[in-house]
C-alpha cells in the first residue's frame, strides 16, 4: 500500500497555503461540486444520522455543524432540534440547500482562526473536515470550551481503506493511492486522523471517548463510488500534473469504479465520540 505523510499540526503545509489549495482545487465554483457534495451526503448521512440519534438529541438543543457543505445534516439538526438552534458554517456556504430558516442560520466561518463563546453548544458535528486541516489538534482542544457542559463532539472522518476486492494491480487502486497521497503531499491532509481523533480528544480533556467505524460499499451506482468517480474527476488534472498518474491511468480507474462487476471497500468511515465533563 502507498504511503502517505501524515502531517501533524500546525503542518508541513501553512494553514492559510492549504485553505487556498483546496479552494482551487475543490472548489465550490466548480461545475460538479454540488453533485460530489450530494453524492457525498448520500453516502454517508444514514450513518452520521443514526450516530446523532445515539447522542439523544434534545428539541431546545444548540447545535453547531462544522464544514457544513451542501447542509444536508443541518437541515436535518434543525428539523430535530426545532426549538433550539443549529448553526451552519463553511468558508463558502452557497451550496447549502435553500430554504434556509429558524432554527437554522448559515455563518462563513474559518474554524482554523473564528471562535465562539464559551459553552455556546449542547452539540458539535465536523465530517470529512479536521481530516483535512493542519491545525487538527488545536482545533479540536479549542471545541471543548465550545461546548455546554456535558455537551457532545462528534467527528467523522475518511480513512484510505485498500484492502477487500483492491489489488495492487487494481487500476482503481492506483488512482485512489495516488488521490490521498497528492492531498497528503500537498494540501496537509491526515489520512491517519479518524484514528488519532479518540486519543486526542482524551488528551484534551474531553469524556467518555469512543469511536467506531463502517465501510461503504463500492458498486457501480453506489453513492460513494459516483462521491469518488467526481472527486477523481476534479482532481485528475492535478494527479496527472503531479506525475502520479497518466491519464490512461485515470480513465481505466474512472471505467473500474462503473464496472457492474466491482465491490470493494477502499475507504473507511471513523466516528469519534467525546463530551465536555459536566462539572
Amino acid at each position: 500500500m502507498t504511503t502517505h505523510r501524515r502531517t501533524s499540526d500546525p503542518g508541513a503545509v501553512g494553514p492559510d497555503e492549504a485553505r487556498e489549495r483546496y479552494a482551487d482545487v475543490l472548489t465550490h465554483r466548480h461545475p460538479e461540486e454540488r453533485a460530489r457534495l450530494d453524492a457525498l451526503s448520500r453516502a454517508f448521512d444514514p450513518q452520521t444520522r443514526r450516530r446523532l440519534e445515539a447522542a439523544a438529541i434534545a428539541p431546545d438543543w444548540s447545535c453547531l455543524e462544522i464544514g457544513a457543505g451542501a447542509g444536508t445534516i443541518a437541515h436535518w439538526l434543525a428539523a430535530r432540534c426545532h426549538r433550539g438552534r443549529v448553526t451552519a458554517t463553511d468558508l463558502d456556504v452557497t451550496l447549502i440547500h435553500e430554504p434556509v430558516s429558524a432554527p437554522l442560520t448559515v455563518r462563513v466561518h474559518d474554524v482554523t482562526k473564528d471562535t465562539f463563546p464559551e459553552g455556546s453548544f449542547e452539540l458539535i458535528h465536523a465530517r470529512a473536515v479536521l481530516m483535512h486541516l493542519p491545525q487538527r489538534e488545536r482545533i479540536t482542544k479549542r471545541m471543548l470550551s465550545w461546548l455546554a457542559p456535558g455537551g457532545v463532539l462528534l467527528v467523522e472522518d475518511l480513512v484510505h481503506f485498500p484492502r477487500h476486492g483492491l489489488p495492487a494491480s487494481s487500476p482503481l487502486r492506483r488512482v485512489i493511492d495516488a488521490w490521498w497521497t497528492f492531498l497528503a503531499a500537498s494540501f496537509g491532509m491526515d489520512d491517519t486522523w479518524g484514528v488519532r481523533a479518540a486519543a486526542v480528544m482524551r488528551d484534551a480533556g474531553y469524556e467518555n471517548v469512543r469511536s467506531e467505524a463502517d465501510l461503504p460499499v463500492f458498486h457501480a451506482g453506489s453513492p460513494i463510488a459516483e462521491f469518488s468517480r467526481l472527486t477523481i474527476q476534479a482532481i485528475a488534472p492535478r494527479l496527472v500534473g503531479a506525475g502520479l498518474l497518466g491519464e490512461a491511468d485515470v480513465r481505466a480507474g474512472l471505467e473500474e469504479i462503473d464496472d457492474p462487476g466491482h465491490l470493494s471497500f477502499p475507504i473507511a468511515v471513523v466516528a469519534t465520540f467525546g463530551h465536555r465533563p459536566a462539572s
